[in-house]
């Protein structure tokens, strides 16, 4: 248990976090099963699946900060000129 407890205190940071830490057993398997996570073929556990999401999120759900900005002033741009 300190080894699991250990291993969550060691993820990423996410504002998703606890809204993550709040899912219950069924939702994080439906959450795995769907992006395919890979996790130990042990790793049924409540504390093992949130792990593999929050990992998941914070290494492949990241935004591209510059690209977003430039988005949404091209959005905004475009909007103004169609007003």
């Amino acid at each position: 248990n300190d080894r699991r407890r250990r291993g969550l205190e060691n993820l990423p940071k996410l504002s998703v976090d606890k809204g993550i830490r709040r899912l219950d057993l069924t939702a994080l398997k439906k959450y795995k099963r769907h992006f395919g996570l890979k996790t130990a073929p042990t790793s049924s556990n409540k504390e093992d699946l949130q792990a593999a999401v929050i990992r998941h999120f914070a290494t492949t759900l990241r935004a591209d900060e510059g690209k977003t900005e430039k988005s949404f002033m091209r959005l905004m741009a475009h909007q103004r000129a169609n007003s």
